[in-house]
């Protein structure tokens, strides 16, 4: 697994002119540039960015790409509009960056310069790193089981230029930084986009393996026999039909061996999900594959905090398995016993993910220590009822958790939005026969059923909190996989650095 689609290189250190031939000029559309920069950028064009600016062809629209040619040093102008500027914002400069990035994959381009003084004249923090960002994230495509398009660019080499190239040289990192945030990121879309017969619980154990090996991280798998040692009823449930048996993954990343705060991560890894005997209808059903997105954001915060060295203690936990239909798959109406000793009836095969968590939530509790526990799972098609493709329902024990992922959520434009978890709640699960029921029998507040179910396998007194973020891990069409959470934990875990 390796292809992404078209990356970025970016590069510092020479002067405009020097190289490519097409110039990227983002500018704001309203108020007009001033005219000393423009001046400045004119130089290396011919005066094409005034006249575009003069006819009015920047547009009003954030990504708005104007293109003319010229006979200066740079043969082809780029202007990209970032809107207004009083509204300028990160996530605006990422959305034009990725209209930037997607012209040049489509002329196919192969050198680029990009003019950053209409970038850094704004009050926005590291504009030109998430303009990086944007362009790496937008160059993304899952088209490893493609016949190989000749023609497309697999790398952009683009170069970063300035009148004040003191400026570009003392930026270069934050740049770095931002584009490996930016390759963490595509990982995990990578992972999700993964067929069933590629990804399966062994196979995405074997992923772990090479992505800890190549950061020397420590990571283990609880096999299907160590699982029923442990009693974990739930996980072995779910993955009792399936040819591939589930596991537990664990990767272990230690920035900071004296430090006491340990972050304990819980994805969802369902690499396939049929609904089990509850079947899911054959609409859409191709798109279960991505079930798995939970996992594979778990995988992605390991690798994003490995490669930038980040000094935090993190443990991530991936629990995988293949909801299936056959005859030793379980049923509606039967009772599991969990790890911590509860007992569960199976109203719906297909409310698996959080029989999954559950367990999961129970050994990061008994073996990892966590200071912070925070779960992502594709968990409820309620919450993008509720929410949309927009946000992500969040649902914590933790005031203090909450509001501190409301902050990143704010910062990076991966957006939450909290749901309660009254104890009135509780009664939509109150088993009959068991301790509780995995489903509500009526259809009421379904996104709250599934993290009030979680909440029963928490201590109240580990800060715990609980993503569904089943909407905004594809996108609208649900063709494509964003990698949600990963630039959203980072930024959490960048924040709370000593």
């Amino acid at each position: 697994m390796a292809n992404d689609g078209t990356t970025f290189e970016f590069v510092g250190g020479a002067r405009a002119g020097s190289g490519a031939h097409v110039l990227i000029v983002p500018l704001t559309s309203k108020p007009k540039p001033p005219m000393q920069s423009l001046s400045q950028v004119d130089a290396y064009c011919d005066d094409a960015v005034s006249e575009l600016v003069d006819v009015g062809a920047i547009g009003k629209e954030v990504g708005h790409v104007s293109h003319t040619t010229r006979g200066g040093v740079y043969r082809r102008v780029v202007v990209v509009s970032l809107g207004s500027a009083d509204a300028l914002s990160a996530h605006k400069i990422r959305c034009a960056a990725a209209c930037a990035a997607k012209w040049l994959i489509d002329e196919r381009v192969k050198q680029a310069a990009l003019w950053i003084d209409g970038l850094i004249s704004h009050d926005v923090e590291r504009p030109v790193s998430e303009w990086a960002l944007g362009m790496t994230l937008a160059g993304f495509s899952f088209c490893e089981y493609k016949r190989p398009d000749n023609g497309r660019v697999e790398k952009v080499r683009v170069k970063v230029v300035s009148e004040d190239q003191t400026y570009v040289s003392a930026k270069m990192p934050q740049i770095r930084e931002a584009v490996t945030l930016a390759q963490a990121v595509n990982y995990a879309r990578r992972i999700a986009h993964q067929p069933a017969n590629v990804i399966n619980p062994s196979t995405l154990a074997g992923e772990a393996r090479r992505m800890a090996r190549q950061y020397k991280l420590k990571c283990s798998v609880l096999d299907a026999p160590q699982l029923k040692r442990m009693g974990m009823g739930g996980l072995l449930a779910v993955g009792r039909g399936a040819e591939h048996k589930p596991c537990l993954i664990r990767i272990d990343y230690r920035g900071a061996p004296r430090a006491r705060p340990n972050t304990v991560l819980v994805g969802k890894a369902i690499t396939f999900d049929t609904g089990g005997y509850s079947i899911k209808p054959s609409a859409g059903l191709e798109s279960m594959k991505f079930d798995k997105c939970g996992g594979a954001t778990v995988l992605g915060i390991i690798k994003a905090a490995a490669a930038l060295k980040l000094p935090c203690n993190l443990v991530g936990l991936v629990a995988a398995a293949e909801d299936a239909v056959s005859q030793t798959a379980y049923r509606p109406g039967d009772i599991l016993k969990m790890a911590n000793g509860k007992t569960v009836e199976v109203i719906s095969t297909d409310a698996e993910g959080r029989l999954i968590l559950a367990d999961a939530l129970w050994y990061a509790q008994k073996y990892c220590k966590p200071t912070a526990l925070i779960d992502f799972a594709t968990l409820t098609g309620g919450v993008v009822t509720a929410l949309g493709k927009t946000a992500a329902g969040l649902m914590s024990n933790d005031d203090a958790l909450s509001a501190d992922l409301g902050e990143s959520s704010r910062r990076t434009h991966e957006r939450l939005w909290r749901l309660p978890l009254w104890d009135d709640y509780r009664e939509l699960i109150k088993g009959t026969d068991s301790d509780i029921r995995n489903s509500g029998k009526k259809r009421f507040a379904h996104p709250i059923v599934g993290g009030i179910f979680l909440k029963e396998f928490v201590d109240d007194k580990v800060p715990w909190a609980h993503l569904d973020i089943a909407g905004p891990a594809t996108d609208d069409n649900e063709k494509e996989a964003t990698g949600f959470g990963v630039r959203l934990i980072v930024d959490y875990l960048t924040r709370r650095l000593p």
